[in-house]
């Protein structure tokens, strides 16, 4: 369950600014070298994102539950394959599953704490291709003040114009991640497993469109 980075999401989130020499004596920024594409920049629109987990409950079925509130930010060129940067974080208050009495008890101590924890948070150290328009996202995931190593499955969706004419575009990356990683322990099974209670394995699936600039 997922502060997608602050996906801190929370938070998830804006990485990789390249900072500019200032005082006395700084001379004009280097340009980048001979036939090096400069990765584009987007700003996640959150209102065209989706941020979404699943878990299972009582070991028979999958139940699912949003998150309303995220930022983030990426750089990527996809001519390149390879590298960029992700930044992205969802504010826990958000989290919705349709009915107001259990978003209040996600929100307190026995799971997101969002008090606490207002955000969690992702910050990608870059992209590598597997193939066709899908990619492994790595980076640290933080979440209930604890942060780990993950691999997200990326889907690159591609470039485009929105309709205000802005240039757009987008991904959809998977997380899968184990909610007791970042002692998120409570009503899972005896053997941590998915087998009764409240499922360990936790997906956060995060579907971005993103306005370049």
């Amino acid at each position: 369950m997922l502060r997608i980075a602050r996906i801190a999401v929370p938070a998830l989130l804006v990485v990789g600014s390249v900072g500019l020499l200032a005082g006395f004596g700084a001379g004009p920024a280097p340009a980048p070298a001979p036939g090096v594409v400069a990765a584009d920049s987007y700003k996640v629109d959150p209102v065209h994102s989706s941020v979404v987990f699943r878990i299972k409950h009582s070991g028979v079925s999958n139940f699912y539950g949003r998150f309303n509130e995220f930022s983030g930010s990426f750089q990527f060129d996809p001519s390149a394959k390879t590298g960029g940067e992700f930044s992205f974080e969802v504010q826990t208050e958000s989290v919705d599953t349709g009915n107001s009495k259990r978003d209040d008890h996600l929100r307190n101590a026995d799971f997101f704490n969002s008090r606490q924890f207002p955000a969690i948070s992702f910050v990608g150290a870059g992209l590598e291709h597997v193939e066709g328009d899908m990619y492994r996202l790595t980076g640290d995931l933080t979440l209930q003040g604890e942060t780990r190593a993950v691999t997200a499955e990326l889907e690159w969706l591609g470039t485009g114009t929105g309709p205000t004419g802005a240039a757009i575009a987008g991904f959809e990356a998977r997380f899968e991640v184990k909610r007791s990683d970042f002692g998120m322990t409570k009503y899972l099974a005896p053997d941590n497993s998915d087998n009764g209670g409240l499922g360990n394995s936790v997906t956060l699936i995060v579907s971005v469109e993103a306005v370049k600039g």
